[in-house]
Order: structure tokens, then C-alpha cells, then sequence
């Protein structure tokens, strides 16, 4: 492992405790419910990267990345600024940043095809980040269409990831309505925000790669071989219904 891995992780894990501690503890736009939704979220998206990034690298990490990097500038742009906002901003710049460099390229390289497909671990990542993306649109508080959203994303979100019989078809038919009702009352670059976030997850639930992550694998089929009959051992020929020439063993040789 590149030592500038889990260098990478300790400063994006530092720069979201540090960006939770703000929220929690510190002024800012939240409040109640909308504030503990909001540090739950940086929790959840710090601890859901460094896992990943040591233990699990593949190309949806830096697609989380930048998704998660999106949210945390966000939440640099609606608090003040202070010394800690300086520390968590230039922890998680530089932890980012190094994640992305080109010495890290082979580390990120897209996952075999044996695992789950890239499209369906966004797509359950996203499912658990709801709480943090609706809190932080939420300012000053969630609404009950935003709390419904929250509970619908947790539950649906960890039905899909255990490939539970017909939670594909729940995220599928119900995040988008939910996100359009969890988007009332909110300002309009904050429920189109909500909006886009809730179509891409729901355009992902449609893709291919979401419906194969929930299909037990099917088995491998190999192309056949043909093997010369004089380095078959006799036993396997026999067994086969084939004498040691290769003909049929009702056949004469």
C-alpha cells in the first residue's frame, strides 16, 4: 500500500470529525434536528471513505470523492469562518487532492469484475448519505417530508445492500417521489439541489448494474478444449464413454 494512502485518510477522516465538531458545537445555519442530521452525515461519509480507500479500492472511491467533496463545500459556504473552519477545509483539501494524484492511479484502478458493479455501490453509498444531503439543504431545520426521506433512505438504502427481496423496486419507485415531497418548503437552489440528487440515485436504481448486484452470481461457463486422446488418463476416457483412441466405446477401434 502507497504510503500516501492512508495519509489521504487520516486527513479526510480529521477534516470530517472536524467539520462535524463545527456543526454540533459551533454557529452555524442548522439547527436541532437538522444539525445532528448534518453530523451524522460527515461521521458516516468519513468513516464510509477511509474504509474504502484502505480496504476496498476501486474507481467509484474517487467518484465518492468528488461527490462527498461537493457537500463539504457546501457546508464551507453556509458556516463562518473561524480557525476551525480554516483546519477542516485545508485537512480535507489536501486529503482529497493526494487521493487523486497520479501516483495513486494503480491503487484507484477500477474494481474486477467479480465485485459489485461501480454503479450499484454509488447508488447504495448514496442511499446512505441521504440524511446528511437533506440536512445540510434543510437550513435551518428538516421538514416532515425531509425526515420521511431520511428514514425511507436508511431503510431502502440497507434493504438494497442486502440484496432484500424487492427493495430494488421500493428505491426505484419511491425515492423520487420522496425527494419531490421532501423538497417543498425548501429555497429553490436547495430543493433543486435535492431534486437532482434524488434523480441520479433513481437513474442509477434503473441501470443494469443495480439489478445485477441483487442476482446471485451466475456460474462460469468456459469455452470447450479439445484434448489429444494420448495424454488423457485411460480412466477419464473410460468414464467418458471413450476408449483410449478417442472413438466411442461401442465402436470398434
Amino acid at each position: 500500500m502507497p504510503y500516501r494512502v492512508p495519509l489521504a485518510a487520516v486527513l479526510i477522516l480529521l477534516s470530517g470529525l472536524l467539520w462535524a465538531a463545527l456543526v454540533l458545537f459551533g454557529t452555524s445555519p442548522w439547527e436541532a434536528g437538522a444539525a445532528s442530521l448534518v453530523t451524522m452525515g460527515f461521521v458516516i461519509e468519513a468513516a464510509v471513505l477511509v474504509v474504502a480507500m484502505l480496504l476496498s479500492p476501486g474507481r467509484w472511491v474517487r467518484i465518492a470523492l468528488t461527490a462527498i467533496g461537493a457537500g463539504w463545500a457546501l457546508t464551507a459556504l453556509l458556516t463562518p469562518i473561524n480557525f476551525l473552519w480554516g483546519l477542516a477545509l485545508a485537512t480535507g483539501a489536501a486529503g482529497m487532492g493526494l487521493a487523486w494524484t497520479r501516483p495513486l492511479d494503480e491503487w484507484f484502478h477500477p474494481v474486477k469484475p467479480d465485485r459489485v458493479p461501480t454503479k450499484a455501490t454509488v447508488l447504495t453509498l448514496g442511499m446512505v448519505w441521504i440524511p446528511g444531503i437533506t440536512g445540510r439543504l434543510g437550513a435551518p431545520e428538516v421538514t416532515a417530508g425531509g425526515w420521511i426521506l431520511v428514514g425511507f433512505g436508511l431503510v431502502a438504502g440497507w434493504a438494497y445492500a442486502r440484496a432484500v427481496s424487492g427493495s430494488l423496486w421500493v428505491v426505484r419507485l419511491g425515492l423520487l417521489p420522496l425527494g419531490i415531497l421532501a423538497s417543498l418548503g425548501l429555497a429553490p437552489w436547495a430543493a433543486t439541489v435535492l431534486l437532482a440528487a434524488t434523480a441520479v440515485l433513481t437513474y442509477l436504481a434503473w441501470t443494469p448494474d443495480a439489478r445485477m448486484a441483487t442476482e446471485p452470481p451466475r456460474p462460469r461457463r468456459g469455452k470447450p478444449v479439445s484434448i489429444l486422446p494420448e495424454v488423457t488418463p485411460p480412466g477419464l476416457m473410460e468414464a467418458a464413454g471413450y476408449s483410449r483412441s478417442g472413438r466411442p466405446l461401442e465402436e470398434p477401434d
